[in-house]
């Protein structure tokens, strides 16, 4: 029914029984309709109302009648259902708890499917919005924030999906957001491990030149080593980098990632404004070139440069972020770090040694002096060897090189072998030696300048020894 065109047509003089036929509706709502407006309007119209009856009254002058429904009984929503709702939605919290996370809470529907397999017959309209009126019960009230400038720091890790050279990875994403400025730092990593959480953050101080109050993170394993509602334990790695920059840690409650929002935001939008449109890359260097021009353009508005100057001082010399273990060399003069083999020159066979892991590489030390330097193997069971550890044994055996592995490992290194030196190993042997320093690329070409230079050494060997024994005869002959 149109409540304001039967106002109007009644106000207009018009009877009730054309305002019906007009409306559509029966002369007696007509009627009643009119009576109630008249009864309220002229309350008004007196006035002494008080202010809360005098808003009410308003309303119903002008807005049209509503049905109430306050005192309609559920018909199929019986106390039972009520009870047992209660006790899916307790078991419900419980799960969260024992597994810290919301991430496997049931559905709707999945709720409703288990009310229907106790007997009940009831629709999934009516428990999704009993659900929902039970969970929003004590809907959690939210504080707004504001930071100083130098104040905090926020820490997070993301994952992104995408094509290294054609191979589909998942590489995890190192992110830390400066609440008071705006200004997002990211960098990409294959893992998360300790070594890749403290360079993360060494690195991200660098580039800042200082240091924040305080550090905020959630309570994920590099963070809290012992876990449990009552306590809570700083990973003392982490500890002795906040002791070294100088900042408080200050971790979340378990599942508050709104205690961080900031940097739980900035996730998402470096994650999607950098890999929504380009997710291809030729290596994992050039997606890391092209997180950083994406980052540079999104912090072209931040105010990172005012925060800069409020920030506190750090040391000169970065922290030192390698997690150092021990490993002992076996016979085939390889150490084993995180089920990954890496070579060691042949004399520390059988001897332990001393490795340095960083995220992108790893530095092997025999007592005080760096005897080797590989890059950092992802996955496992794989080998990173140089043949530079293994010249003297392949002196002794250069049979052993035409089928050897730390050969084969390096096809560049191998090509240069089959075209020049098939037939001579020990050649191959003493070049390599004499050119340590020299990367396996560049081999070829040194040793094409160095057959040029010994031909034209012979050439011109040649030449100046007939123009001696020309010169010679002349003396000879005036003699």
């Amino acid at each position: 029914m149109d409540y304001q065109t039967l106002i109007n047509l009644k106000l207009k003089g018009l009877s009730n029984q054309k305002v019906a036929d007009a409306i559509g509706v029966s002369r007696e709502t007509v009627r009643k309709r009119w009576k109630k407006y008249c009864e309220e309007h002229e309350k008004l119209v007196e006035g002494g109302l008080s202010a809360e009856e005098l808003e009410n009254t308003k309303e119903k002058v002008i807005a049209p009648p509503s049905y109430g429904s306050s005192h309609r009984q559920p018909r199929k929503y019986t106390p039972e259902i009520d009870v047992l709702l209660d006790k899916i939605l307790a078991d419900e919290e419980t799960k969260s708890m024992e597994l810290t996370t919301r991430k496997q809470q049931l559905t709707c529907r999945q709720i409703h499917d288990l009310v229907c397999k106790e007997g009940y017959d009831i629709g999934l309209t009516t428990i999704t919005a009993h659900v929902k009126k039970k969970r929003d019960k004590n809907k959690e009230c939210f504080i707004a924030q504001s930071y100083e400038y130098g104040q905090r720091f926020e820490y997070d890790f993301g994952e992104a999906e995408l094509f290294i050279g054609g191979v589909k990875q998942k590489v995890q994403m190192a992110v830390i957001a400066c609440p008071a400025s705006g200004y997002r730092w990211a960098r990409l990593y294959t893992n998360q491990k300790m070594e890749v959480f403290l360079d993360s953050q060494a690195r991200f101080f660098t580039e800042m030149g200082g240091c924040f109050s305080e550090g905020v993170y959630d309570n994920m394993r590099n963070v809290v080593s012992q876990f449990s509602w009552k306590e809570k334990v700083v990973n003392e790695e982490l500890m002795k980098l906040s002791r070294y920059y100088g900042f408080h840690v200050n971790l979340t409650n378990a599942r508050k990632g709104n205690e961080k929002g900031t940097v739980e935001r900035s996730v998402n939008v470096v994650r999607n404004r950098a890999f929504a449109i380009r997710y291809k890359f030729d290596s994992f260097d050039q997606a890391q070139e092209y997180l950083q021009e994406v980052l540079d353009d999104m912090n072209a508005r931040s105010k990172i440069e005012e925060e800069k100057k409020a920030l506190k001082s750090i040391p000169q010399a970065p922290y030192e972020t390698a997690i150092i273990t021990s490993a002992k060399v076996n016979k085939y003069s390889f150490i084993r770090v995180d089920n990954n083999s890496y070579s060691v020159p042949e004399a520390l066979v059988e001897k332990t040694v001393k490795v340095k892991k960083y995220p992108e590489h790893i530095l092997v030390l025999y007592k005080t002096q760096i005897v080797a330097d590989h890059p950092r193997l992802s996955g496992k069971n794989k080998t990173c060897l140089d043949i530079r550890h293994y010249l003297g044994t392949l002196n002794k055996k250069p049979g052993a090189l035409r089928n050897s592995t730390v050969l084969k490992q390096q096809p560049v290194l191998e090509e240069f072998f089959k075209k020049y030196f098939t037939e001579k190993p020990k050649e191959f042997i003493e070049f390599i030696r004499q050119h340590k320093n020299v990367p396996f690329g560049e081999l070829e070409e040194l040793y094409r300048q160095e057959v040029l230079l010994i031909g034209k050494s012979s050439e011109i060997s040649k030449q100046t020894g007939s123009e001696i024994c020309a010169v010679s005869s002349l003396f000879i002959g005036g003699d």
